[in-house]
């Protein structure tokens, strides 16, 4: 691979320097733009120190004086204006290569926020009607946010993405929430990826909303019924013919969005799927790993807004996956000094030591 997490590179198209943030495969990488975060082709972008080297010139030449220059422009109330494109998800396809064809293996899915309004939001995933992850978490404006993996065979399985967002500063013309719900269809998807291959693009973007709705637009609340919707998670599957996908999703929306208990900061935490969750048997690896992502990112964010020193994350070992994940973030925040994953006589080789500036 020609570059590492961490390098710096030049988008040949707009001459913008980025970083590095991730390896997507042998052709594709992640790479962080001012705040923002895409994928690129590596013949996209290259190294930027030549660019730098031809830009810069030793002597620079006296700027002619145009009249009206004398004027300051006062250019602080333009620097702030942003696009207002709505909620959508960003599909990113991973593809194999097995030495005569490449074929997606599995898909990344993004949720990106480009409104001006900070949201809460619970996100499912079910397969073949049963619920298979959810996620409940905030979204800033003009920010991304990392959902989930879906291997692409899962398309047999009649996936499907439930959204419910909450305002997390209530205004009173807009709604007081928006649920939106996308199957993907494999045919239709199918043909998506083929013109994306062909126009050389990489991600697909699927809209959920273009505005939260207001107070006019908010959609009914539908009437309770009697299955409850803690028995789907269990595996007791409800009559849906009954119940319909629409009224499970609102249940359990209502149930998830209540206010939760404030969270106190620590020096230690431990990510151990059954210190977070009390029904933790019988989820699929993916969505434990996401309570304990979800987890860890809290308590980070907690130990930074209180000015600590320092944080433990007991991790454990396993297959290290959590690990490496744990270390990925941390290298992407800035308020963090250094941390050291070393044998401890209490935690082993289990616990990361986190250092804040």
């Amino acid at each position: 691979m020609k570059y590492e997490i961490g390098d710096k590179v030049l988008l040949l198209s707009s001459k913008e320097e980025g970083t590095v943030v991730e390896i997507v495969n042998d052709n594709m990488v992640m790479i962080d733009v001012k705040g923002t975060s895409f994928p690129v082709y590596l013949d996209q972008i290259d190294f930027p120190y030549f660019h730098r080297f031809t830009k810069e010139k030793l002597v620079k030449p006296k700027p002619k004086l145009i009249p009206g220059d004398e004027i300051k422009v006062n250019r602080s109330k333009y620097e702030d204006l942003k696009t207002d494109k709505g909620m959508f998800i960003s599909v990113l396809p991973v593809y194999h290569h097995d030495g005569f064809d490449e074929t997606v293996k599995l898909m990344k899915f993004h949720l990106f926020n480009d409104t001006p309004h900070a949201m809460r939001f619970y996100f499912q995933v079910w397969l073949n009607n049963q619920l298979d992850l959810e996620i409940k978490n905030e979204i800033h404006p003009y920010n991304h946010f990392y959902l989930t993996d879906l291997l692409f065979e899962s398309l047999n399985d009649n996936p499907r993405f439930e959204f419910t967002f909450v305002l997390k500063d209530a205004q009173p013309e807009l709604a007081s929430s928006v649920k939106k719900t996308w199957k993907l269809k494999a045919k239709q998807l199918f043909v998506q990826l083929e013109e994306l291959r062909t126009k050389a693009e990489a991600t697909l973007t699927v809209p959920l909303f273009e505005k939260f709705p207001t107070k006019a637009e908010e959609q009914p609340v539908l009437p309770p019924v009697q299955e409850t919707p803690a028995a789907a998670v269990k595996g007791k599957k409800p009559d849906v013919a009954k119940i319909g996908s629409g009224t499970m999703a609102s249940l359990l929306s209502k149930i998830q969005l209540q206010p939760e208990t404030t969270l106190e900061p620590k020096h230690e935490v431990d990510l151990h799927i059954e210190k977070l969750e009390k029904n933790w048997k019988g989820l699929s690896n993916i969505a434990i790993l996401a309570i304990q992502l979800n987890a860890f990112q809290r308590y980070l964010d907690l130990a930074i807004s209180h000015k600590q020193h320092h944080l433990i994350v007991i991790h454990g070992v396993g297959k290290g996956k959590l690990k490496d994940e744990i270390h990925n973030i941390l290298r992407q925040t800035p308020e963090v000094a250094n941390f050291v994953n070393q044998y401890h006589a209490r935690y082993g080789y289990g616990a990361t030591e986190i250092n804040f500036r």
